[in-house]
């Protein structure tokens, strides 16, 4: 015989005699106990759905709860072959199938670098301060990364070899004040654009997750965010990198040496299209070494070793 309680069946004991209770009575004790354990961690029974959790990693950032749809699958081989640490994110346009590897970086805020140029991209061409991949800026005053050459530079030029100092006067010119009503608009980051004077991605307080940033790409490519579809479709002309075995890999990677925390970091966040399907992928990857020597080569070349690895 069963008696019901809420979504859950508990068997209900037989008859005991006198002599038994005793026994009985310490066996509920832990068996109470143990329900309760069960239901204070999961809210509920099986089959019934968990609410999300809240953690922090050894940083002490507060994150989600890993989602657990994800696969988790083991990568790490191709983040040895360059000595770096790393995670990676891979997701369908349906998602329906996802993997990740190396969770406990899934929400680690970190400076998005030169990835934020697919964004910053996207805001100058909106806001008319660039016309198309032609579009040419002056250097002007800008003395950081002096070694790049030239004082002129377009856009398409800028885009691909992540000449920093393009994208300082763009920021410039576009201003704080419209960039962070952008930044609210679509929800990126922590939306912040505190800190070094058009810098704020690299050496500010704007900081992301490998989690939002997959989930920027995602949105991204679904044109989702209130930009033209002209626009769009220049971005992603700009963001193509090659094709591999038939498929197509768009992205943009970003490094930045964050001298205070004694960490070199890398990214690249992008897409694949495989045939009729797309792929949405994020890769983070750091270093305690700011001198590491492969780090910038490990950003692009750790995720196409894996696209061949799972025959994308």
């Amino acid at each position: 015989m069963t008696k019901y309680y809420g979504n859950c069946y508990f068997p209900q004991s037989p008859q005991r005699t006198h002599k038994d209770h005793k026994v009985i009575r310490e066996k509920l004790i832990v068996v109470f106990v143990a329900i309760l354990v069960v239901f204070v961690g999961n809210s509920g029974c099986s089959g019934s759905s968990s609410p999300s959790k809240q953690t922090r990693d050894s940083s002490g950032t507060r994150s989600d709860t890993i989602p657990g749809a994800f696969q988790i699958t083991d990568l790490k081989s191709f983040y040895d072959q360059y000595q770096v640490d790393g995670m990676m994110v891979l997701s369908d346009s349906g998602r329906r199938n996802k993997i990740m590897y190396n969770p406990a970086l899934y929400n680690k805020l970190t400076s998005p670098a030169s990835t934020f140029n697919i964004l910053l991209t996207l805001i100058g061409l909106e806001e008319g301060v660039l016309m198309d991949e032609n579009s040419t800026l002056v250097r002007g005053n800008i003395t950081y990364t002096s070694a790049y050459p030239g004082d002129t530079m377009n856009l398409r030029e800028a885009f691909t070899n992540n000449r920093d100092w393009f994208f300082i006067r763009l920021s410039s010119l576009i201003g704080d004040e419209k960039i962070a009503g952008w930044l609210q608009r679509i929800n990126y980051g922590n939306g912040s654009v505190e800190g070094e004077p058009n810098r704020f991605w690299i050496n500010g307080k704007l900081v992301i997750t490998p989690s939002q940033q997959v989930e920027f790409i995602r949105n991204f490519y679904f044109e989702k965010f209130p930009f033209s579809a002209k626009n769009y479709q220049l971005v992603k002309r700009l963001m193509w990198q090659k094709e591999l075995n038939g498929a197509n890999i768009y992205g943009k990677r970003g490094s930045n040496k964050l001298e205070q925390e004694k960490r070199y970091t890398g990214w690249f966040v992008g897409y694949i299209e495989s045939g009729n399907q797309v792929f949405f992928f994020t890769s983070f990857i750091e270093s305690p070494d700011l001198d590491h020597p492969k780090l910038v080569d490990a950003q692009k070349e750790v995720v196409y070793k894996i696209i061949e690895h799972l025959h994308l």
